[in-house]
């Protein structure tokens, strides 16, 4: 390991750096501390084949002398090769509160695939963090996606996230674009009982046909929801007719309000629910 400075044509942000935004914010205060103190923090960097040299800590620092135009930078070379710079990487990043835990979970898992740590066990030893927190950041990292959906961003409670992210890809995929297509109402009405619904699949995500544990979790919502002592809802469709859901006793009653003013209601016996709707989306499909 040794320190030099080195011209900022040669260095480059590694492809397994594990930040994935930049904030202009962090870039600007990097400029105005250079300007006024002519102070730069090292990069962390190795030397490839090429004679160039992978920076996999200090990217931000590295785009932020690019804006000033400086020629070089202060670098600490480390003599290693690409698995142990993953490593140091890892170690480096995950030690920072500014990393966000999707980008912790999403590197540690690249980490384990790899082969720089064989599993969850190894990557807390390494990284100085407890089974637990490894697995929360993981779980974070394969829901981020969901966080993109501002409809379900008040569902993503911590009880919600570890239980999606305990199950197979596939199913939480699936169940999130389940979850995704529901109207605002009634995901209102859920919240509460969607984390123990989720719990209770989790183990039949693996054991199961996607088929099969789609069907039970959509029966479990529909139990939720009919339990509601205060079922409503009121949506415009893309005919131009406005539909309202009420329930009323024991029935559901669906009021279709036309373009010609003209009103039509139609009630459904709730024990018979299920089976109607299993029966209209074969025609939609």
């Amino acid at each position: 390991m040794e320190i030099k400075w080195i011209p900022i044509s040669l260095l480059k942000i590694a492809d397994y750096n594990p930040r994935e935004a930049r904030s202009p914010e962090v870039i600007q205060g990097i400029i105005e501390t250079y300007n006024s103190k002519k102070l730069i923090k090292p990069l962390l960097v190795r030397k490839t084949e090429d004679g160039e040299y992978e920076v996999f800590d200090g990217g931000t620092r590295l785009e932020a002398l690019k804006i000033l135009n400086i020629n070089e930078a202060p670098c600490i070379i480390y003599n290693c090769n690409r698995k142990e710079a993953i490593e140091i990487a890892a170690i480096v990043h995950t030690n920072r509160e500014e990393l966000t835990p999707a980008e912790k979970g999403k590197f540690i898992m690249r980490c384990i695939n790899e082969g720089i740590w064989k599993n969850v066990e190894e990557a807390a030893k390494a990284l100085g963090f407890s089974k637990d927190t490894i697995y929360d950041w993981i779980r974070e990292a394969k829901i981020y996606q969901v966080t993109m959906n501002s409809k379900l961003r008040n569902l993503l409670n911590r009880d919600v996230k570890k239980a999606l992210g305990s199950m197979p890809k596939p199913v939480r995929e699936k169940i999130i674009d389940e979850l995704a297509s529901l109207p605002e109402e009634i995901i209102e009405k859920i919240k509460k009982e969607l984390p123990k619904t989720l719990n209770e699949i989790v183990e039949r995500s693996y054991e199961s046909e996607l088929d099969e544990v789609l069907t039970e979790f959509r029966e479990k919502i529909s139990k939720i929801i009919e339990a509601s002592p205060d079922y409503s809802i009121k949506f415009k469709a893309s005919s131009g007719s406005i539909y309202q859901i009420d329930k009323v006793e024991n029935n559901i009653v669906i009021t279709i309000f036309a373009r010609n003013s003209s009103t039509h209601q139609l009630t459904i016996p709730s024990i018979d629910l299920r089976e109607f709707v299993r029966k209209l989306s074969r025609l939609i499909e």
